[in-house]
């Protein structure tokens, strides 16, 4: 077997005991997301287990961080940032098309809860490290200069529905959502090399779903409420969303063409 495959089919090993060590510690009594340590520590196991993983493949490769965009001179505070103003402008656009097509309105949650909120920001933050150094890292990097990166966005995309699906979302929401979603993620990636970007953009689709009421919980400053008629509307929200989020994706590949 070429050491190309070697490497990439170990890093995926690798990945995967991350992946399984974070179910066992998300599973153990008192460390899930309902506890009162909010999912963090399983979180925190998979950032910290991807990280390293990352860095002994970019090394064995001769890679530095850098070429993940996550060198020290490669403003990645400043690239966290904008990417999270830019996941949270195509968050409020979802909004924007639930709100249209539903009737929906949305009030002032009683249930809302700062610390909820808190905890599920902190918990999006370190399980989204995890997803991008595994989907949108090293092993995109390495897909990306021996087959290119649509299909390395496409191929990516699709694990990172997958895994998603098999947690029990639906599918027509894995394919609208997530799929499409992963396709936004990979095309930032792609196009600007860096992680960074692409987690800030990748955390703030999770964190303003939360924090507007679109993921209804205690961590929602808001909570919709829909008329009877808001049922039949799903096919067509989940449609409209998939569609804005593949003209965006296709927009940002075909600038890293041009």
């Amino acid at each position: 077997m070429p050491l190309f495959w070697k490497r990439l089919l170990l890093f995926a090993a690798g990945a995967a005991l991350c992946v399984l060590v974070y179910l066992f510690l998300h599973n153990f009594p008192g460390l899930g997301q309902r506890s009162a340590t909010a999912g963090l520590i399983p979180v925190l196991a998979i950032a910290a287990g991807t990280w390293w993983l990352t860095l002994r493949f970019l090394r064995a490769d001769g890679m530095s961080p850098s070429d993940l965009g996550l060198g020290a001179g490669d403003h990645r505070l400043a690239r966290l940032g904008i990417g999270f103003l830019a996941g949270s402008a195509l968050t409020l656009v979802w909004i924007a098309i639930v709100t249209l097509t539903t009737g929906g309105t949305w009030h002032p949650n009683p249930a809302f809860r700062a610390m909820t909120l808190i905890g599920a920001c902190g918990f999006a933050f370190f399980n989204n490290i995890g997803e991008e150094l595994v989907y949108r890292g090293y092993a995109f990097v390495r897909l990306a200069d021996r087959f290119g990166p649509f299909v390395t966005a496409v191929a990516t995309s699709a694990l990172f529905a997958l895994l998603h699906l098999q947690a029990g979302i639906p599918w027509l929401s894995v394919l609208a959502g997530v799929f499409s979603s992963g396709l936004i993620f990979a095309a930032i990636f792609a196009r600007w090399r860096s992680v960074p970007l692409a987690l800030g953009f990748h955390v703030a689709t999770n964190i303003v779903q939360d924090a507007s009421g679109l993921r209804t919980s205690a961590a929602s400053l808001f909570a919709p409420a829909f008329p009877p008629t808001a049922a039949d509307a799903g096919t067509l929200i989940l449609g409209s969303i998939a569609l804005i989020n593949l003209i965006l994706a296709a927009g940002i590949l075909r600038l890293k063409t041009t």
